[in-house]
């Protein structure tokens, strides 16, 4: 890892690095990129997300959205329509910053856009979370090395 680390750090192209995890809890049928992410209301709580450069917006589950205190985006349709795997959900697009939080360099706080599906009273969310291209892969740089489960990032500039 000192090769490849030493090198994104080295020409500006990262900040910050951090272990990922192959597995999304209660999903680990299948390899993914996990990260843990926090918000700015609460740091020290970190939520796992799936990178997803093919979904539209990040995903979040509804109930933590509450919790994050993320508002719809005015600029946006009061609501949208989603395709999750399959399924077509109703729901809104909202903002809120998050946090990645470094385990070599420094911390990257950006603004992300959100998709949350509005469901019925006491419907389960069953998905996990993404973080998807629009509204937040796309605002960054970041470069993933699975020999050492390692995901590098950095501001667009």
């Amino acid at each position: 890892m000192a090769k490849f680390d030493s090198l994104l750090f080295k020409n500006n192209f990262v900040i910050g690095s951090l272990s990922y995890s192959d597995r999304y809890p209660g999903h680990e049928q299948h390899a993914r990129i996990v990260v843990f992410v926090a918000t700015e209301h609460n740091p020290e709580s970190k939520i796992p997300m799936i990178v997803d450069t093919g979904a539209p917006w990040c995903i979040l589950v509804p109930d933590l959205a509450d919790d994050w205190g993320l508002e719809p985006v005015a600029i946006y349709e009061p609501k949208m329509k989603i395709n999750i795997r399959g399924y077509d959900f109703d729901g809104r697009l909202a903002r809120g910053n998050i946090i990645l939080q470094a385990t070599s360099g420094d911390n990257l706080r950006v603004q992300a856009t959100f998709f949350i599906p509005e469901l019925m009273p006491d419907e389960p969310w069953n998905f996990p979370n993404f973080l998807g291209l629009d509204g937040f892969l796309n605002r960054i740089r970041f470069a993933v090395d699975p020999s050492e489960n390692a995901f590098y990032f950095g501001p667009s500039y």
